[in-house]
């Protein structure tokens, strides 16, 4: 018997070993080990990456690069000669093959480049986007007109009930900010048929999507944010209020994310206070309509430290942000859906109902800059995945 279950164990390591040299293509075992890592390859300072197993390298470039003329940046172990060499600048339109030599023996990867697509768009209801600068809701259309200003040659807008797959294949990033008053559920255009179908196949094929308001519910709409935890949802009249009302990034976090790129992306568009803060809104009227995830299910009863993490940990979903002054992680308010099978595509999802666009009382509200400085920093983010 003891006999038999060594055999097994045998047969089955070496079955496991013949599949896995067989799923390894471009692999020669006499090569010195030297040849099986090219240390660094950069195209115009954007690195690429490299599958050793597979002998290929995949290199995703910026908005608007000139395809046909990129330097390459190339690092690799002491002694191996890499031809074409570090610094030429090629046209990577086509496939082209990297050879690494080191003594007698060579190796070549398959060099493959993209040029990620340039427009910010902005996903609406009406036909038109001169229709919904003139019927949505306030805010949207405060947020839509931010977003056309900031990125005038690059926008572009989307009618949910004629978008397809299609369509999203020449979009960078995806804006959908929505807003009502009397329910935060979508509107069917969004949640059903052909948009839905689109932008499912966006997300999985490596889109990016930066959803605010009670836009936050389309990660489930698409099926990437599985937690069923979005539960506090406001949508009333709103109310004047004598206070400031700010943001928390970290201080109160296990683990801080005021480093992230949705502060620091582009450096000092967003401040902070004395406490460490995000202000977002001053003292008047606000409508305060949060859309946030109840993360108290998570661990023990209640609401406790390591929360935020157990969400990442079982949704894949980096909690952001949280409303100030909220000593425990029960309540997150940003969260960023990154990759997670079947999904190759980012999600950034802001439900804090301080980050309001537009005051309803007509006041400049004093923060203003902090919340175009997080759409911005997500937008430019997200535009580099």
């Amino acid at each position: 018997m003891r006999n038999k279950f060594k055999y097994i164990i045998f047969s089955f390591f070496s079955l496991a070993l013949l599949l896995g040299c067989e799923e390894r293509e471009n692999f020669d075992e006499d090569l010195s080990p030297v040849l099986n890592i090219l240390t660094t390859l950069e195209g115009n300072g954007t690195r690429a990456n490299i599958d050793h197993l597979q002998g290929r390298i995949n290199l995703v470039l910026p908005p608007r690069t000139d395809i046909n003329n990129v330097e390459l940046d190339i690092s690799a172990p002491q002694g191996v000669e890499v031809n074409p060499s570090s610094g030429a600048s090629l046209d990577l339109s086509e496939r082209v093959e990297i050879t690494t030599t080191y003594g007698n023996s060579t190796r070549s990867y398959q060099l493959l480049t993209r040029v990620l697509p340039n427009k910010i768009a902005f996903l609406g209801e009406q036909e038109t986007f001169e229709e919904l600068l003139e019927n949505a809701d306030d805010d949207i259309v405060a947020a839509a007109e931010w977003v056309q200003e900031t990125y005038p040659e690059d926008f572009e807008y989307l009618n949910a009930a004629e978008v397809t797959f299609e369509d999203l294949q020449s979009v960078n990033v995806v804006v959908f900010y929505y807003d009502q008053v009397g329910s935060s559920d979508l509107p069917e255009v969004f949640t059903e048929g052909g948009a839905k179908s689109a932008f499912i196949q966006y997300l999985v094929e490596g889109g990016k999507l930066l959803l605010g308001g009670m836009a936050t519910s389309f990660a489930e709409t698409v099926g990437r944010d599985q937690s069923g935890l979005l539960t506090i949802q406001g949508n009333g009249e709103g109310f004047d209020s004598p206070d400031t009302w700010a943001i928390d990034g970290g201080v109160n976090f296990v683990s801080s994310k005021k480093s992230h790129p949705i502060y620091t992306f582009n450096e000092g568009l967003v401040e902070e206070n004395e406490e460490g803060y995000f202000p977002v809104i001053d003292a008047g009227f606000r409508e305060d309509h949060n859309n946030l995830w109840d993360a108290s299910s998570l661990l023990e009863p209640g609401n406790q430290p390591g929360q935020f993490n157990e969400f990442d940990r079982l949704y894949g979903g980096e909690v952001l942000a949280v409303w100030s002054g909220v000593a425990d992680e029960c309540c997150p308010g940003i969260i960023e859906f990154k990759p997670k099978t079947p999904y190759s595509g980012t999600i950034i999802a802001i439900g804090i109902g301080g980050i309001e666009w537009n005051m309803n009382d007509g006041r400049t509200n004093e923060y203003r800059g902090n919340i175009e400085g997080i759409y911005k920093n997500a937008i430019d983010y997200l535009s580099t995945l």
